[in-house]
């Protein structure tokens, strides 16, 4: 009987034994496709978490590997932003065309009393460009800096703008044939270097731009009223006069006290989208902002909430603004300016919201 057991339980061991080789492999091989599959599922946590799946969330860790507080957290710059655009297109590649596309045609642009030249690159895209210039309301330079600024300020309506040499005989000679008459006008009033070129502007053409006729008196009156805390906002009127307020806002900012003379509040065809264009003039030194700007900033008390917020973390160092190829865009005294402007605006909101509160004067996003 002994005997029998022993043989039987020898048996069994050989039969696991057998059976337990290609087992053993199937599950080395799961466990190494499970190891794989865990190396990638871990950059999709974020992801899945968002879709509705559940999993255990662990707190975010600092450069030394220590836990950060929540706030901390939120301070912290993402490893990867989005990618800005305008107008649904990369922004990254709108400003590395206007500085490297090749032109096909100059033509000039009509209207106001600054020289302003509308290129059209071989691909068929445009841009306006503001060269060096005998005017003193037009400094190319501001057009780049206030683009800077608009974006440190979360402000996408101020078109792509970089710095751009041309040369003169470039522009002579691909002058179209309607602008020829003008020619005498460009070398009189563009300013080329010893080399013949001249440094300007160029900031990406935005097509079919109406005047949204936001500065004749009558208008001026109305949204007046509309942006004060005792008037009405209405639904189909919110949208631009949102960004109006914004525009107020900038205009003290930059010192611009030139966009209420005349034509130079624009947007789209549909009156629903505002562009913020001709920002030559702005930048001054003087400190607490043209009475001018600071005039119509006053009649509004209603602004964006993320403007706000903006203004809030917005630090000295983050306007200072530079292009590849002039280097800085502002002067040490235009900079300081700058500064105390932004000051300015920062307690004129904090003030209405402190005397309102936050929900009426924050009254668009």
């Amino acid at each position: 009987m002994a005997q029998h057991c022993m043989y039987g339980r020898v048996r069994f061991v050989q039969v696991v034994r057998k059976l337990a080789s290609p087992m053993v492999s199937l599950v080395a091989l799961v466990l190494l496709v499970t190891a794989l599959l865990g190396a990638s599922s871990s950059s999709l946590g974020s992801s899945l978490m968002s879709a509705g799946g559940t999993s255990v969330v662990h707190p975010p860790q600092a450069a030394h590997g220590t836990p950060i507080t929540a706030s901390e957290a939120l301070t912290q710059s993402p490893t990867e932003e989005p990618a800005a655009t305008f107008l649904g297109m990369d922004e990254e590649l709108l400003l590395a065309r206007l500085r490297h596309a090749e032109v096909r045609s100059v033509h000039f642009s009509h209207g106001g009393s600054s020289l302003v030249l509308r290129i059209e690159f071989v691909d068929g895209s445009r841009a306006a460009f503001k060269p060096q210039q005998i005017h003193p309301q037009s400094v190319p330079r501001k057009e780049a800096a206030a683009y800077q600024l608009a974006r440190k300020l979360g402000i996408t309506a101020v078109p792509p703008t970089v710095m751009r040499a041309l040369s003169r005989d470039e522009l002579l000679r691909k002058l179209d044939a309607e602008s020829q008459w003008l020619r005498p006008r460009l070398l009189r009033e563009a300013i080329f270097d010893a080399q013949g070129v001249t440094v300007g502007s160029m900031m990406y053409w935005v097509p079919s731009l109406s005047d949204l006729r936001l500065d004749s008196d009558a208008s001026i009156r109305a949204w007046t009223t509309e942006l004060s805390q005792s008037g009405e906002l209405t639904e189909e009127r919110s949208q631009i006069l949102g960004q109006l307020s914004t525009l107020l806002a900038f205009d003290v900012i930059q010192n611009n006290s030139d966009r209420f003379s005349g034509g130079n509040i624009l947007g789209s065809r549909d009156g629903r989208t505002m562009f913020f264009i001709d920002n030559a003039f702005g930048f001054q030194t003087d400190r607490q902002g043209h009475l001018r700007a600071i005039g119509y900033l006053s009649r509004c008390q209603k602004f964006s909430r993320h403007l706000w917020t903006t203004l809030q973390v917005l630090t000295d160092d983050q306007l200072v603004f530079t292009d590849p190829l002039t280097g800085p865009l502002l002067s040490a005294d235009e900079i300081s300016a700058l500064r105390s402007r932004r000051d300015r605006v920062v307690r004129y909101l904090g003030q209405l919201i402190q005397s309102h509160g936050p929900e009426a004067v924050l009254a668009f996003r």
